[in-house]
């Protein structure tokens, strides 16, 4: 015993003297060490400046000296702090002492979700469905910034005591995290994490990684979250082997072991609820955390939000502008809206003359096929005017014509039918394709602005998706009856929608879905984005930096709405300045459409922290559109 007792003191000699009691950069007081791992120990530390406890994770000095795992350390800090949710640690600060970088986040009082099942065994179904979706809540705030976890167990999920939940869930360690969209690089473009390299805890991989699928996928952590909530359930893991080659082959290609085999008490629809969750194929897993949450609510689970609250000067923003609405309807009278009737009218005359003088300045376009005598050729490749998306397909489908008594009702396009009721259109209101914007004091025009389809059907889905089959269904019976006519018809990809249209149905979605405060029209504009993705991505592939991706943004919007003009007022880093025209009547629905298109645009391609700001517009009585946007590249 004396000669072990010799060799602990000898080992202890010879290890690097401890970091506690030392201070970093002048406010940081290491006071306890919380715990070690492979590439770095993690400290409680005392911040000198704020009186406070913070965690600080700092890498070992050999682990400093590469560089992959520095640049893996610096966007764990980046992704962690880029989310902003109360179910994700909060990233204080970063730094470096002696070259070696260090994580300073908040101090979390509680345990790890490890050593609770380890102390405590199986938990209740309740309790466990619980923490799963306080789970799913970080990880769907992180999905909708792209970014994966990836390294998703027990002992990445704290618990702590927070408002009143005893069980409140803090994601941490995000150094594997990674972007959904584009693959990450670090400098000379070689990527971060190697293709074939193992990402994660074996035993809470999907079996796609297992396989060497490459591909970065939300279901590699839904599955993940699945395998945690068996094992909060079973008291094990649904899969353990002695070696990593027989633990692969369980996970590829056997099934789980059934829950309730292990354990009697779990309800059989939750049991169905885990296995879809641990479904081999991805493609039979719940598609979205969301989903998987909202799956859990009947066994005690709490519900997730379907779409991303605004932030609080997000929220300002929206509120200004209905304000400002509000108080123009309210001050103008009838001689005063003759005369800005009048400025309007004068404007948009100097806009159609200029864009008229541009157009005879270019070489006439080649005529176009009639839609209806000729047919339609799939393979043409459309070659944008400004050259944008070579490589794209379109077709040059009219809408379908209205019904008449003499004619039968057109069938709409099956992608439309599953999208669509089936009612045929009213012949008493459907008269016209045309849309009327009528201005004030009864001035009317045609309106030849008009959304290309994909616009529209981006947020057809958007709204089937978070609301429901039923809840479309009433929001187009809520639309007039020339707009609801076109969606009933059917609607493709290639269509070219009536702009009034699409403008009644996003007012139709926040008044009857939302709180008719605009929220719903941003997240239409976020939908329409998300459907442009691979548009905006072929700019330069993976993806283009923000600024590239600005700077062609009149490109990219004349490929998805008609009869707007948008060019870049001004342009540096960090900041940009838009400038609208419309033909028409301008539209307050689409300024804010505008706003959650490029949010979420930028948010997409690798922009954090933006703003995107309505600063002007002749919808609330301005002389133009404007908008600023600012975001941290």
């Amino acid at each position: 015993m004396a000669r072990d007792l010799e060799e602990r003191r000898r080992r202890r000699r010879k290890e690097k003297p401890s970091l506690v009691g030392t201070t970093l950069q002048g406010r940081y007081h290491l006071v306890r060490k919380l715990g070690d791992g492979g590439m770095g120990s993690v400290y409680k530390a005392a911040d000198q400046v704020l009186r406070r406890f913070v965690a600080i994770k700092m890498l070992h000095p050999t682990t400093a000296e590469n560089a992959s795992s520095v640049e893996r350390f610096v966007r764990e800090a980046r992704s962690a702090a880029a989310i902003g949710h109360p179910n994700i640690i909060d990233i204080l600060d970063f730094g470096h002492e002696d070259k070696r970088p260090f994580l300073v986040m908040e101090y979390l009082r509680g345990r790890s979700l490890s050593e609770v099942i380890h102390e405590e065994g199986r938990l209740s179904v309740e309790r466990a469905c619980k923490i799963a979706t306080h789970a799913l809540a970080g990880l769907a705030a992180a999905h909708d910034r792209g970014i994966l976890h990836r390294d998703l167990k027990p002992a990445n999920l704290m618990l702590i005591a927070l408002l009143g939940d005893a069980d409140f869930v803090k994601l941490c360690d995000f150094g594997f995290a990674a972007l959904v969209t584009p693959t990450v690089r670090i400098d000379g473009g070689k990527e971060l994490t190697p293709a074939r390299t193992l990402v994660g805890t074996p035993a809470y991989c999907a079996p796609e990684r297992l396989r060497g699928d490459d591909r970065r996928d939300r279901r590699l952590d839904v599955y993940s979250v699945g395998v945690v909530l068996y094992e909060m359930l079973a008291g094990q893991r649904p899969f353990d082997a002695p070696t990593f080659r027989q633990l692969a082959r369980l996970i590829r290609t056997e099934p789980p072991p059934r829950l309730r085999a292990v354990r009697r008490d779990v309800p059989r629809g939750l049991e169905k609820v885990i296995e879809k969750a641990l479904a081999k194929d991805r493609e039979k897993r719940w598609s979205s955390c969301q989903d998987f949450a909202a799956a859990l609510v009947p066994f005690g689970g709490r519900s997730v939000p379907q779409e991303d609250f605004p932030s609080d000067s997000f929220t300002m923003d929206l509120l200004r502008i209905r304000a400002r609405e509000t108080q123009q309807q309210k001050v103008v009278t009838p001689s005063e809206a003759e005369q800005i009737l009048e400025l309007r009218r004068k404007a948009r005359r100097e806009r159609e003359a200029e864009r008229k003088r541009r157009a005879s300045e270019l070489p006439p376009p080649p005529p176009a096929p009639s839609p209806r005598t000729e047919p339609v050729d799939d393979t043409t490749p459309f070659q944008h005017p400004g050259g944008f998306l070579p490589d794209a397909t379109e077709r040059q489908i009219a809408m379908p014509p209205i019904a008449s008594p003499s004619a039968p009702p057109i069938a709409p396009p099956p992608l439309a039918s599953a999208l669509m009721p089936s009612a045929a259109p009213s012949t008493d209101d459907a008269t016209s394709h045309s849309f009327s914007q009528v201005g004030l004091e009864g001035d009317t025009q045609v309106d030849d602005r008009l959304y290309a389809g994909g616009v529209a059907l981006s947020i057809l889905r958007f709204v089937s998706r978070r609301h429901g089959e039923r809840a479309l269904t009433e929001v187009l019976e809520l639309l007039p009856a020339v707009a609801r006519v076109v969606f009933e018809n059917g609607v493709t990809e290639s269509d070219w929608i009536p702009f009034g249209a699409v403008d009644a149905l996003m007012q139709a979605v926040d008044a009857k879905l939302g709180r008719d405060d605009l929220h719903l029209v941003v997240q239409c504009g976020r939908a329409a984005a998300e459907g442009a993705f691979d548009r905006m991505r072929a700019l330069r592939p993976p993806a283009p930096p923000p600024e590239l991706l600005l700077s062609e943004m009149p490109t990219v919007l004349a490929a998805l709405v008609r009869g707007i003009d948008v060019t870049v007022g001004r342009m540096g880093r960090g900041y940009a300045r838009l400038e609208v025209d419309e033909t028409g009547e301008s539209s307050l629905t689409f300024g804010v459409f505008l706003i959650g298109f490029l949010d979420r645009s930028l948010d997409r391609f690798g922009a954090s922290e933006v703003e995107v700001s309505l600063i002007s517009s002749p919808a609330l009585g301005d002389e133009q559109c404007v908008y600023e946007i600012s975001w941290i590249a």
